[in-house]
C-alpha cells in the first residue's frame, strides 16, 4: 500500500511540475534573429479567406507584417489591411494598406518595410487584420 501511495504522489507531482503557463514565444538573443507567427483567422463565412500576423527580429530591425491567402478562384482586394504592434504591452497602429489585392489561388504578405522599428530590448507582438476581419495577434517575440 505504501508503493501504491507513494506511486500516486510521484505521478501527481510529475503532472502538476509541468502545469505552468503555456508559451509559444520565440526568444531572440542578442546578435541572434528569429521569428514569431500568429495562428490563422479566417473571413467570416468564407473560410478560404484568410490571414496572420507575424513579427520578426535580425540584428538591426524588428519588422511586423500580415500575409494573406486566398483559395478562391477570384482576386480579394479587402478595403483596408491594418499592421501594428505591441510593445511590450503598449499597441501602436504601423499604418495601413488600401488597394492590396491577393489573387486567386494565392498568398501575398505586407512589405516588410512598411512597419520596423530599431531593434530594442521588448517584448513584441504583431496585430493584423483585414478591415471587418478578427485581429490576428502573434505570440511574444522576446528580444533580447
Amino acid at each position: 500500500m505504501k508503493r501504491f501511495v507513494t506511486a500516486v504522489v510521484l505521478s501527481l507531482a510529475g503532472l502538476f511540475a509541468g502545469a505552468g503557463v503555456a508559451s509559444a514565444d520565440v526568444i531572440v538573443a542578442p546578435g541572434q534573429f528569429g521569428h514569431v507567427c500568429s495562428g490563422y483567422k479566417y473571413a467570416s463565412g468564407n473560410s478560404a479567406l484568410y490571414w496572420q500576423s507575424c513579427a520578426w527580429a535580425d540584428n538591426n530591425e524588428v519588422y511586423f507584417t500580415v500575409a494573406l491567402g486566398n483559395a478562391t478562384g477570384s482576386d480579394w482586394t479587402p478595403s483596408r489591411i491594418n499592421v501594428g504592434y505591441y510593445k511590450s504591452g503598449s499597441y501602436v497602429l504601423c499604418g495601413y494598406f488600401t488597394n492590396f489585392t491577393i489573387s486567386a489561388h494565392s498568398v501575398r504578405q505586407t512589405p516588410s518595410n512598411a512597419c520596423v522599428l530599431s531593434r530594442s530590448r521588448a517584448a513584441y507582438q504583431s496585430v493584423g487584420y483585414p478591415n471587418g476581419g478578427d485581429a490576428a495577434i502573434s505570440d511574444t517575440l522576446q528580444v533580447q
